[in-house]
């Protein structure tokens, strides 16, 4: 009986993992075929990379006994993962984008005399948006960088070609299928955070907890919704503007990547009819 409690517990929680997911996934057009075929590659890596002996990579006999796929078919999709995967540098290209706006914000030289974020001409000078994107873009090209910030409304052209910008943070347009890749790192990263505190920091010694809390109740006046929000917009900026602070006087400058650890959080609102 007991076991068959936790496997509900198991379905429901997959449930709830797996219904935003879908909704989002059906609203870019990919089929329940695609999302099988897309899902027995990931249980290959998966099981590749985090079930090996003494930090090996798990070999197939295994990663076939624990994910159910035939031995053969786990040989190909491994010889198909070897090949590199955009998606990493996709979410380096977003963190990049992210510091330009952010460059725009907090750089003195593109202040005005109120610490202002100034209007730029678009190329022309010595303090111009080209010049930022050269700071803060990490080798981004500067007109991909204007063309993707202005989808994403985050700056307006004025007269005479002069740009000026609108909000303090980027995100991509809902249109363009990065959107929905953001998302996804999004949702990897607080999944990767509950994974780490479920299954690895009370395993290990030296790992400790991730920040992860909640703040909610489902008796709030649905009157109140739209004030919460204006509430979390300026409160949960400002939190995020902080820890932006914190991140900019870290980082370092080095191509040895033993040196470095990916170091963030988010912040989301929630809100849900019951």
């Amino acid at each position: 009986m007991a076991q068959d409690d936790d496997k509900a517990l198991i379905e429901a929680a997959l449930d709830n993992l797996l219904e935003p997911i879908v909704a989002m996934l059906l609203r870019n057009g990919v089929t329940y075929q695609e999302f099988a075929t897309f899902s027995k590659n990931t249980f290959v890596s998966v099981a590749q990379r985090d079930f090996g002996v003494r930090g090996r990579p798990t070999n197939s006999s295994r990663i076939s006994a624990m994910t159910g796929i035939d031995r053969r078919e786990v040989g190909r999709i491994k010889d198909l993962l070897a090949c590199e995967s955009p998606v990493g540098q996709v979410r380096e290209s977003q963190d990049r984008m992210s510091r330009v706006v952010r460059g725009w914000y907090e750089d003195a030289d593109f202040l005005d005399k109120h610490g202002h974020p100034s209007q730029l001409p678009t190329e022309d000078g010595e303090i111009s948006f080209k010049e930022l994107v050269r700071r803060h873009g990490g080798g981004l090209p500067f007109k991909a960088v204007l063309k993707e910030l202005l989808a994403a409304g985050n700056i307006k052209v004025l007269d005479n070609d002069i740009l000026r910008v609108l909000k303090p943070y980027y995100s991509p347009p809902g249109s363009n299928p990065e959107a929905l890749l953001r998302a996804g790192t999004v949702i990897n990263e607080l999944s990767n955070t509950l994974l780490h505190n479920l299954y690895v920091a009370p395993n290990k010694k030296k790992e400790t907890p991730r920040f992860e809390r909640r703040a909610s109740s489902n008796d709030i006046n649905v009157k109140d919704s739209e004030a919460f929000k204006a509430f979390l917009n300026i409160e949960g900026q400002a939190f995020l503007e902080r820890v932006a602070v914190w991140i900019n006087d870290h980082q370092i400058e080095t191509e040895d990547t033993s040196k470095t650890v990916r170091l963030g959080v988010g912040v989301y609102g929630i809100e849900r009819k019951n």
